[in-house]
């Protein structure tokens, strides 16, 4: 029997009326999708919510919506409009959410947004200061009217929200460096109105909004707020990497308000910390470890006598339960990790922990956000798309042969098995997970670690046949009578076989380093800015070895085909620089001599660096494929990898499973 964790099971009361079952809480996340043409909830984002409340959840908190209809104009040619715009087509949505939700025992919160300020261009901030992104724009300062007209929309979205049956309301937000945060910041707040100067003034608009909503829906209505309790700013646009010289809000202030925020009616704290400045705070990389904001919330919590959920990277289920019972947190927030499994709760209050699907805080989920307005999750390819890209039963089940026993050959294998088909791995290797092993050999990858375990375990516990040390050939797959053969092949590491000396001891290639097959020296030359090399050179220099690295661009991670999020390349840079990491930008490898590595800068001048070994890390290839001799033999073949380009784990796993949705 697995563990109970009878402190994250035991029921939690918000408010004065209203209890959770459960510590967990869906975090929530801006997915840039929330809203439909007129502001309704679409189907397929309420079939999202669904599944986290079938997967165990106590407290769902939707993302934040827009309710301004007068100080910051809806932006209809992009369909972002509030509930208020057409508010018969918002109830009919949001009644048929929350009482779907409520069916599974779950409790719901509607988050209402105040607005983002200097994080988007055109929206006015308290005072004049720099616009987030383009420090040269200074923002327009909102008026006291248009101050009031938003805090009356707040107050009518939640009446809205407690009518169509939601539980309570989440203010958005003073955290991440929102409007209603650089209210509250001395930074950005020099206003010397009601609304500007003491710490209290900087909190009249939402004290204004507790105040008006439980007017509206009594006081029983509970109402939460999403607050930072920390920023990681040196000032704007500068991210403090150890927290010192902290010029947003501390800790210590961050406690004075959460007194505040209880005494103006507030019934509970959403807690995470940094703001778009410290981006790497918010939505945290591998390198911050879990539960980086523990220390933290511990503070707070003693400050107030009201709930405090803690976010951040908490998707460890014994440090959660650790959380609850030293009081540094009544209740967990979990964001990314419920977005890669919906059914966390319901997995570890059945004792299985190890069927969770991991999270890898690779932070695709919020780029993806950014880029194309709608998120998506590297290791879960159904996440925000419950609605429209459900896994269902094969009709005609197959026999269907997996060649390649990496993350993109298990996820054809393991979603092909679910469907109902009789699926076997052939892998050359003796063991399954591929590129995944060196992906994982870091300290700070262990859910990469987590996710290759995941997978054997899952296709294990399917009853895949796996088939290790076999090569497919052929003839090999024509014996096996399948239906389906699908290449999953994976790749090999970049070799440059005209520089001179490559083939010298001295070069090495980054996997072999990684997987422990090459040890390396004191000083180290890393060839390839790009994520494997820099995080090479982040690892090394950690553990005290000399690094340069060197890269053909102006910066680490700056071309990378499969795209690393800003903050990450943001924080991996910073660590660098900490480690005292030599970066040599615009350089790249003219030779391996005796010495080392001679480099070439862009105006051609060369410079010799002295190494003991001089890592390649400037990419992958394909492996050659060998579908087409399969051709006129009655086999379909799908070549996912060789056929696509080099992916990136989010690629290999997407692919995969689109591929083998419709087998």
């Amino acid at each position: 029997m697995g563990k109970t964790y009878e402190h994250l099971f035991t029921p939690l009361k918000i408010g004065k009326r209203l209890t959770v079952k459960n510590r967990f809480a869906v975090a929530a996340m801006g997915t840039g999708d929330m809203q439909g043409t007129r502001g309704e909830y679409p189907n397929n984002t309420i079939e999202y919510y669904i599944e986290r409340a079938r997967g165990g959840f106590g407290l769902i908190v939707l993302g934040s919506v827009v309710v301004d209809m007068e100080a910051q104009k809806p932006d209809l040619i992009n369909g972002v409009v509030p509930p208020s715009y057409a508010p018969g087509k918002w109830r009919e949505s949001a009644c048929r959410l929350t009482q779907r939700i409520h069916a599974y025992g779950a409790k719901t919160f509607m988050q209402v947004g105040f607005g983002h300020g200097r994080m988007k261009p055109g929206q006015k901030t308290p005072s004049p200061i720099p616009r987030y992104g383009n420090p040269d724009e200074i923002c327009e300062q909102i008026t006291p009217e248009e101050i009031e007209i938003k805090i009356k929309y707040m107050i009518k979205t939640a009446k809205m929200a407690y009518d169509a049956g939601f539980d309570g309301v989440e203010v958005h937000a003073m955290h991440w460096g929102y409007l209603m945060d650089q209210f509250a910041m001395a930074i950005s707040n020099q206003r010397d109105d009601e609304y500007g100067g003491t710490l209290e003034k900087r909190l009249t608009v939402p004290r204004k909004i507790v105040e008006g909503i439980k007017k509206e829906c009594g006081e029983n209505f509970p109402v939460s707020i999403r607050m930072g309790m920390k920023s990681w700013i040196k000032g704007f646009g500068q991210a403090s990497l150890d927290g010192s010289d902290e010029a947003g809000r501390t800790i210590e202030e961050a406690c004075e308000i959460g007194r505040l925020l209880e005494s103006y009616g507030y019934d509970m704290l959403d807690v995470n910390s940094g703001i778009y400045d410290s981006f790497y705070y918010c939505v945290s990389p591998a390198y911050i470890k879990k539960g980086y904001n523990l220390a933290l919330s511990k503070q707070l919590k003693e400050a107030v006598s009201i709930p405090v959920y803690v976010a951040g990277r908490m998707d460890d289920p014994d440090m959660a339960e650790q959380a609850i019972i030293n009081g540094e947190a009544d209740g967990i927030a979990l964001g990314r990790a419920s977005l890669a499994d919906p059914f966390y709760v319901q997995k570890l209050q059945m004792g299985k922990p190890e069927k969770i699907r991991p999270c890898i805080a690779c932070g695709n989920c919020m780029a993806s956000a950014f880029n194309t307005g709608s998120a998506t999750c590297t290791v879960n390819p159904e996440g925000m798309k419950e609605g429209l890209y459900p896994v269902t039963k094969a009709i005609h089940p197959k026999k269907v042969v997996i060649v390649g026993g990496g993350v993109c050959g298990m996820e054809a294998a393991r979603n092909a098995a679910v469907r109902g088909h009789q699926v076997e791995i052939i892998e050359r290797d003796n063991k399954l997970g591929g590129r995944l092993e060196d992906a994982g050999v870091h300290s700070f990858k262990e859910s990469i670690r987590d996710l290759n375990d995941w997978y054997r375990n899952e296709i294990s516990d399917l009853g895949i046949k796996v088939s290790l040390n076999t090569e497919a050939t052929p003839e090999l797959l024509k014996e096996k009578g399948c239906d389906t053969v699908i290449f999953a092949v994976g790749s090999e590491p970049l070799m440059p076989s005209k520089i001179p000396g490559i083939d010298s001891e001295k070069a090495v290639a980054c996997t072999d380093v990684l997987l422990g097959k090459k040890e390396v020296g004191k000083k180290v030359v890393i060839v390839g800015g790009g994520l494997v090399g820099a995080e090479m050179a982040y690892d090394m220099a950690k553990e005290g070895k000399e690094v340069c690295l060197v890269e053909a661009l102006s910066d680490i991670c700056a071309n990378d085909p499969n795209g690393v999020p800003f903050w990450v390349r943001n924080m991996l840079n910073e660590l660098l620089d900490f480690y005292h990491v030599e970066k040599k930008m615009g350089h790249r490898l003219e030779s391996i001599n005796e010495k080392g590595a001679v480099l070439l800068d862009s105006d051609g001048n060369q410079k010799e660096v002295e190494a003991d070994d001089v890592i390649i890390a400037i990419g992958f290839s394909a492996r050659p494929s060998i579908a087409n001799e399969l051709n006129g033999c009655g086999i379909e073949t799908y070549d996912i990898v060789a056929g696509n380009g080099i992916g990136s784990i989010t690629t290999q796993i997407s692919d995969a499973y689109e591929v083998t949705r419709k087998l």
